[in-house]
């Protein structure tokens, strides 16, 4: 191997201490391939998120193996590698014994090799680390790479002594559990802000009624009544066009969330000038999602000429002066408390047809108190959505922080005995 390429290997580091010398995988680690012959220990799971824990804690979807006789033993200090997640940064080193699927890689330290695997977990799961063992892995496209045992072994890797690999450990696990803390802090901010503008809307737009046994002096209407309710086009999969045909692009169940309406990812189909005429999008209407998550609706806020809406939308246009804002209050309080789920029969795949949705009843509420009501709503839930996005930011900041400063301290750039 030549000078260069030595150095290239090393680039993803920088520039370490000077007291610090560089290796390779093989000095420290060893593929370890013991299995178990009854398949009774604990069974892991590798995550890029959390590392190495027992598959109990988990909730896995995944059907796991009828035996586990033949997985892989790990003890607790080995390196776990899922070769084919280790670009996504699937790794990392078990603080415990048990066992994993055998498509797995499993790296144990050697006697007295120095490797305080609290310090390796951090280097081994760091953003740099994991961007050279992808550069490292063969397969024909991303999705598929694969990191071999040959090649992780030769993969240069600096050693600093022993003691300092614990003191960075020490450092590390401080300062990401303080990180961590704060971010846990501001997910649960986020929920009560959700739960806090669920509350408001379904004061606001019931009040004490009870949607599962209304009292008797609260008069409800049909939704038919106050809005024509439409169902877009079933989506045309071959996409072939006749003549005349335009091809326009298209509202679906995906673009509709609480937040808005999201025109990141928006596709195209044919649609006749009469099918195009009968299903356009004029400011005012009410967008429903059909099929998905039923009941979650947006308001178009401006004429949309040129545009249309797929079968998993209904679209409601007020027929007199009824507020499209307050139903969509209405149906997504509804969504909320289980109104819509009972109403399409959640026990099959829930549909909400334009059938139901006409005959849905609502509380009947004059249209001056509606505006009155959603307008109120409105201001409200921007500043709810402003708190919101400052968390989301706060979050997104403090892990680009533990990333970083994680990154800094396996790569020597940070003197932990200064900072601690």
């Amino acid at each position: 191997m030549t000078q260069a390429q030595f150095d290239l290997e090393q680039a993803w580091a920088g520039n370490v201490p000077s007291h610090w010398r560089w290796s390779r995988n093989k000095e420290l680690l060893a593929e370890s391939l013991s299995v178990s012959p009854e398949g009774t220990e604990e069974l892991l799971s590798v995550s890029h998120l959390t590392g190495i824990t027992p598959r109990s804690e988990k909730t896995v979807t995944m059907t796991a193996a009828e035996s586990l006789d033949g997985y892989r033993l790990v003890e607790a200090g080995d390196l776990v590698i899922n070769t084919m997640w280790a670009w996504m940064g699937a790794l990392g080193v078990s603080k415990q014994a048990g066992i994993v699927s055998p498509a797995y890689g499993v790296y144990r330290p050697r006697p007295n090799a120095a490797f305080c695997p609290g310090f390796y977990d951090y280097l081994y799961r760091s953003t740099p680390y994991v961007m050279e063992m992808t550069r490292l892995s063969r397969g024909i496209w991303s999705s598929r790479l694969r990191i071999y045992p040959d090649v992780f072994l030769s993969m240069a890797i600096p050693v600093p002594p022993l003691e300092e690999q614990r003191a960075i450990a020490d450092y590390l696990d401080r300062e990401t559990a303080r990180l961590d803390t704060l971010i846990e802090e501001q997910q649960r901010l986020i929920e009560m802000l959700r739960e806090r503008r669920q509350d408001l809307i379904r004061d606001a737009v019931l009040g004490a009624i009870n949607p599962f046994s209304p009292p008797p002096d609260v008069a409800f209407t049909a939704i038919g009544y106050h809005f024509s309710v439409t169902l877009g086009k079933m989506l045309d999969g071959s996409k072939e066009t006749r003549a005349g045909d335009l091809m326009l692009p298209y509202i679906r169940a995906g673009n509709i969330q609480d937040s808005g309406l999201r025109l990141s990812d928006v596709k195209k189909m044919p649609y006749s000038v009469t099918e195009a005429v009968s299903l356009n999008l004029l400011k005012g209407d009410l967008l429903v999602v059909e099929g998905g998550a039923v009941g979650t609706n947006v308001v178009v806020d401006r004429d949309m000429p040129g545009w249309s809406f797929q079968k998993t939308v209904n679209r409601l246009r007020p027929l007199n002066n009824w507020s499209s804002s307050w139903l969509g209050y209405v149906l997504r309080t509804y969504r909320d408390v289980g109104v819509i789920d009972i109403v399409c029969n959640k026990s099959t795949i829930p549909h909400l047809t334009a059938e139901k949705l006409r005959a849905m009843r609502i509380p009947v509420v004059q249209p001056q108190e509606q505006r009155r009501v959603a307008a109120m709503l409105d201001q409200e839930s921007t500043k709810i959505d402003r708190l919101i996005a400052e968390s989301d930011r706060f979050i997104e900041l403090s892990r680009e922080r533990r990333s970083a400063l994680i990154t800094a301290a396996v790569t020597g750039q940070i003197d932990v005995h200064e900072v601690a």
